[in-house]
């Protein structure tokens, strides 16, 4: 029984060094020939290859309707003139974004998406402005705007201006609004509507 084990190893290894030497390749910018391909290549489709496996015949495939990425925050205002004029009625900016480190963010934000047009002081004199490639934007103190309109506008553009919801997330959203309307001059207006709605809110969770 040993015996007949014992010649059984040898056969295992013999054959073990004959697959040895010829997966070898003196080439050296070749793998030489392969036993178990499923190992290390992969089955996966790749993202834009063509496909049997669905209808369109492509890979990639559209999200479930309905899908939202993590942390995204739903805007329930329509992009229509009524949506527009219900968020500058009710919309308030959420007290979160009354720290003095979101004001320093949205000062920083704004010099790189808003000011072009807008100008440093939001006065409508941005270099875009001034060299006639875009006709004079209204100054922010000249127009009867609340936090809600503008974010309101950041979200779906208005007139000339574009969206910029794919360009800036919730928060800084919010961080640009708090900038604008500190260029204003009525960010102490938005410090209150800001502590009265948080004000609101604990008061409905102590009742609850």
């Amino acid at each position: 029984m040993k015996t007949k084990m014992h010649r059984m190893s040898k056969y295992i290894v013999l054959v073990a060094v004959v697959l040895s030497i010829a997966a070898c390749n003196s080439d050296n910018t070749k793998p030489g020939f392969t036993f178990m391909d499923d190992m290390y290549t992969s089955l996966a489709l790749e993202t834009y290859a063509a496909t049997d496996q669905f209808e369109n015949g492509t890979v990639a495939q559209k999200p479930v309707e309905g899908t939202v990425p993590r942390d995204y925050v739903v805007y329930e205002y329509e992009d229509t003139p009524e949506g527009y004029e219900l968020a500058k009625a009710e919309l308030k900016m959420p007290a979160e974004f009354m720290t003095d480190q979101a004001l320093e963010d949205g000062k920083e934000l704004f010099s790189i998406f808003c000011t072009h047009c807008h100008g440093d002081k939001g006065d409508g004199q941005g270099h875009l402005v001034k060299i006639e490639k875009f006709p004079p934007v209204p100054a922010y103190n000249s127009r009867d705007i609340t936090a809600g309109s503008i974010y309101h506008v950041i979200m779906y553009g208005k007139g000339l201006m574009g969206s910029h919801a794919s360009q800036l997330t919730y928060d800084e959203r919010w961080k640009i609004v708090r900038y604008v309307k500190k260029l204003r001059g009525d960010d102490d207006k938005v410090s209150t509507d800001a502590q009265a709605e948080e004000g609101t809110m604990e008061n409905n969770e102590e009742q609850s």
